[in-house]
């Protein structure tokens, strides 16, 4: 990986060891600090009921005991076509292997096309994306407490539900495969949900949704981003990333920065710090800048995921590569640096996520296989 290109009308470099190399003189010089490498070693592989499906993003983690506090997840969970295999990461944790299935509507084959664990305020509760819409269950995935059909299309279509995203804790935003957004208002215990809003943000299907606060962001098959602001009663469309022709596969929201993983193989950073105070009901943004961008992968990048308090970003492909890059301003300018590559052989990877908020573990799927790969510095 070639990460700077210095170009020099002579062969003259000075190099002061652990800071940055100088070039006298030169046309054009790009400072290259030195990287920290941090190296990850296979811990153990956790064993599901059934392999994993071809899906983006194949792979929930929750953490039962600390919640917002941090701490180690307890629990993954890996889709298989209408099965959720849902295991605990260590043998000590008492929690039993649970494999639910969302059963079809009568001739109506169900494929389950995505599963995460949400905080809804009043309970952490199991959120499923299927093509029959929207399921919720209790976090144990053994009780629905909640459905929504979520489909906009004809029924002849393929539709299902993708893109899943709490606001705050007191919305639930999902996306389907016509682009459109529903919004779900936390009520209590036993309503669950009520219905706020629905928005026609995409013309293709969306294929994930992230949030922050009050913030989202909703990206579809074609590649175009959508930034939303909730205003307490509705999704308000404030601003738009154009495709750069591969469909984004994966978004994530934290701090002032939007990451958004592509089927090119790019990881894209893009500011988002004005989501919150440019909409003033009359100039809505119509651009947001780019931060930075890198080649990360040879093919399809299948998860991102982001270790909050390090701000680590985990990436995993098709290419059979997770990745584990660091984001950080150096002197104002947004980079991403690579930290760590793992290559499992022969497997397809289809999802990824870190075990905690540090960084320090991380887990992969991967297509057609039944084992979870789990890594740890």
């Amino acid at each position: 990986l070639i990460r700077d290109i210095i170009l020099l009308k002579s062969s003259k470099l000075h190099i002061k060891p652990f800071k940055r190399y100088s070039v006298v003189p030169g046309l054009f010089s790009h400072p290259v600090y030195e990287q920290t490498r941090i190296m990850y070693e296979r811990e153990n592989s956790l064993l599901l009921s059934a392999s994993a499906s071809a899906l983006c993003n194949n792979l929930a983690v929750i953490n039962r005991k600390a919640g917002k506090s941090g701490g180690n997840a307890t629990n993954i969970a890996v889709v298989h076509q209408n099965n959720i295999n849902i295991i605990p990461v260590t043998e000590s944790e008492k929690n039993k292997p649970v494999f639910l299935t969302v059963h079809s509507n009568g001739s109506v084959l169900c494929e389950v096309t995505q599963v995460l664990w949400c905080d809804l305020g009043f309970e952490v509760v199991l959120v499923v994306g299927s093509t029959l819409g929207l399921h919720i269950y209790d976090r144990d995935g053994v009780e629905l407490l909640f459905s929504h059909p979520c489909i906009d299309g004809p029924e002849e279509e393929y539709n299902f539900v993708k893109g899943i995203a709490t606001l705050n804790n007191e919305v639930l935003c999902v996306g389907n495969s016509s682009g459109v957004l529903r919004v779900f208002g936390v009520l209590d215990e036993e309503t669950c949900l009520s219905f706020m809003d629905r928005k026609e943000g995409h013309m293709d299907a969306i294929t994930d949704i992230a949030s922050i606060d009050y913030r989202l962001a909703s990206a579809d098959d074609s590649g175009v981003i959508c930034l939303w602001y909730f205003n307490g009663t509705e999704l308000l469309q404030i601003a738009t990333v154009d495709t750069f022709g591969s469909a984004v596969t994966s978004l994530f929201l934290w701090k002032d920065w939007l990451a958004a993983a592509y089927g090119s193989g790019h990881i894209r950073i893009f500011d988002s710090s004005k989501i919150n105070y440019t909409y003033d009901g009359s100039r809505p943004v119509t651009a947001v800048r780019l931060l930075t961008e890198t080649a990360a992968h040879a093919r399809y990048i299948t998860a991102m995921d982001v270790a909050l308090g390090v701000d680590y970003l985990l990436t995993a492909s098709e290419d059979s590569y997770v990745k584990i890059w660091r984001v950080c301003k150096n002197n104002n300018v947004t980079e991403i640096n690579l930290l760590c590559s793992s290559q499992i052989s022969d497997q397809m990877l289809v999802g990824g996520r870190f075990l905690n908020k540090n960084g320090t573990g991380f887990c992969v799927s991967a297509y057609d296989t039944n084992l979870v790969h789990c890594f740890k510095t």
